[in-house]
């Protein structure tokens, strides 16, 4: 299978996917891990809403380097399949690019949509994780098959 192949398959498999685990270290080095609903698929990065003012935001401006798992719940251990994103998180800052992630993770999210509606970004950051690697775990493809997708710059 292709690379091209393997990104559209982990595209289609994280599109639904309820949620995602977002791993990064605090600025006293101690590895932590956070749920996120809010987040989307862009290309092969990561689209991320969180509060502008969490420790999150602060620790990741610190050291960006971060990675974002995804697994659904419901699966049958011989087609077993996750996600594993390794990149580089930065808040967006672009007007443009700002509209695009907010009408995207909206589109997944109904509690972003609504707030967004009613109170806008005061209170949010948007991040995006620039994925270098993908680790696609599917176990139909043999027990403990991982696919390691580079990401050109």
């Amino acid at each position: 299978m292709s690379n091209q192949e393997v990104q559209h398959e982990i595209y289609e498999y994280v599109q639904d996917a309820p949620l995602g685990v977002l791993a990064y270290v605090r600025a006293d080095g101690t590895p932590v891990q956070r749920t996120f609903g809010a987040f989307t698929v862009s290309g092969n990065d990561i689209l991320l809403a969180t509060k502008k003012n969490s420790a999150k935001v602060a620790d990741i401006a610190k050291q960006p380097k971060v990675s974002f798992f995804v697994e659904k719940k419901e699966q049958d251990k011989a087609g077993w399949k996750s996600a594993l994103y390794l990149g580089t998180a930065a808040p967006i800052t672009s007007k443009d690019e700002l509209q695009n992630a907010v009408q995207a993770i909206s589109a997944r999210n109904a509690y972003i949509r609504d707030l967004v509606a009613r109170e806008g970004l005061k209170d949010f950051s948007l991040l995006r994780l620039q994925t270098r690697v993908i680790e696609w775990l599917d176990y139909g493809k043999g027990f403990g098959h991982v696919d390691r997708v580079v990401i050109e710059a």
